[in-house]
């Protein structure tokens, strides 16, 4: 029970990163960089629930997520093209060291653990999103805006299945 209070409290932390981004203009770098972590947060902590995963409906949201975020990373990257920015092909380390958090949860822990950093983590993009929305510039920005939806979605299924656990 002490790795979901510090996972928890660790995702709390990490979802307030994207309210220092919203003092200041975000470039389309700078965005590019952030939504393609959490791209990869969500498909490689999801890859982890398929393989680690008790329950039979967080083994669908995580398929869900892969799918989802799948799509949504290769229209980021055509977006950033556009605009001519890199999308970095690894993400960030918070991130990172989010999915190795995860990774070590115990099997009895894992299911709650993981939905609770779902929870946090689209809190963080959905943040990221409807920011850059509001303030960002060409194809990063209707990306945003086109993606935002999706995220508040995925935000809303996880709030309700992390409470049913």
């Amino acid at each position: 029970m002490n790795f979901v209070k510090t996972a928890t409290a660790a995702a709390v932390i990490f979802a307030m990163a994207p309210f220092a981004y919203a003092q200041s203009p975000m470039t389309p770098q700078e965005f590019a960089t952030m939504a393609a972590s959490s791209d990869m947060l969500e498909i490689q902590s999801s890859e982890l629930a398929l393989q680690k995963a008790q329950n039979a409906e967080v083994k669908e949201f995580a398929q869900m997520m892969i799918n989802d975020h799948t799509k949504a990373s290769q229209e980021l990257k055509a977006a950033a093209s556009q605009d001519g920015v890199t999308v970095p092909a690894e993400m960030l380390p918070k991130h990172a060291e989010q999915v190795q958090a995860l990774n070590g949860a115990s099997a009895a822990e894992f299911d709650e653990a993981y939905m609770d950093a779902q929870v946090a983590a689209h809190e963080e993009a959905l943040n990221l999103m409807q920011t850059y929305a509001q303030n960002g510039e060409g194809a990063t920005k209707a990306h945003a805006a086109k993606t935002a939806p999706v995220i508040e979605m995925h935000l809303e299924h996880a709030k309700k299945l992390d409470g049913s656990l």
